[in-house]
């Protein structure tokens, strides 16, 4: 058989996480199987191995793109940034998150597993592709705040992520969540991602 191009296995690796994709916003995560994944591409179920081992890697791939493409958002608003407000510049961020609701579930839903389950040079990638962001966000901040120092940067950075973790759960609801809050009288104002994170990227930027 010939070789494929370079090319056309990147198009296969991204089918392969495209299929994953889909049968995450139908399924839960436990329920996917490499099977299933394989029966969505175009291309043979061995072939799949080639890219990964198991689904756990699949995800994590579709983590890193999702990172990848904040990222990229990111670097766009940095080109930008010292020209916004406070207020501004918190709604562009708040908007740059909710685009990446797929990041937001696996962060806050199947991040350790994901992590766990891939090799080791699959998490080191993956990695890479968050430093990226988070060195994006610093260039945001530093275009934003120039008065700010690297402490400071750091502070808004480290409360703002790991705060991100967190999001999709008060946000999104299943049915089942939603009647057992109702039966044991839990009252939640109606939340959005925008809303949340405009909340506190506004509170983290307004200067001490």
């Amino acid at each position: 058989m010939p070789r494929i191009t370079k090319e056309e296995s990147l198009a296969r690796r991204n089918e392969i996480i495209d299929a994953c994709e889909a049968l995450y916003q139908a399924e839960s995560y436990r329920d996917i199987t490499m099977t299933q994944v394989a029966a969505k591409v175009s291309f043979g179920r061995a072939n799949v191995y080639n890219y990964f081992q198991c689904k756990d890697e699949i995800l994590l791939a579709l983590l890193q793109r999702e990172h990848e493409l904040w990222a990229a958002d990111l670097e766009a608003l940095a080109a930008r940034a010292s020209s916004l407000s406070d207020d501004e510049l918190a709604d562009e961020l708040a908007k740059s998150v909710q685009a990446r609701e797929q990041m937001l579930k696996l962060l806050a839903m199947n991040l350790y597993d994901m992590e766990q389950n891939s090799r080791l040079e699959n998490l080191v990638e993956f990695k890479h592709a968050y430093k990226r962001t988070v060195e994006a966000l610093r260039r945001v901040l530093a275009a934003a705040k120039p008065r700010w120092d690297g402490d400071r940067r750091d502070l808004f950075a480290f409360a703002f992520l790991p705060f991100l973790h967190g999001v999709y759960p008060y946000v999104f609801h299943s049915d089942k969540q939603l009647a057992a809050m109702d039966e044991a009288g839990v009252t939640q104002p109606p939340l959005t991602t925008h809303a949340v994170t405009r909340a506190l990227a506004l509170k983290l930027l307004q200067d001490a």
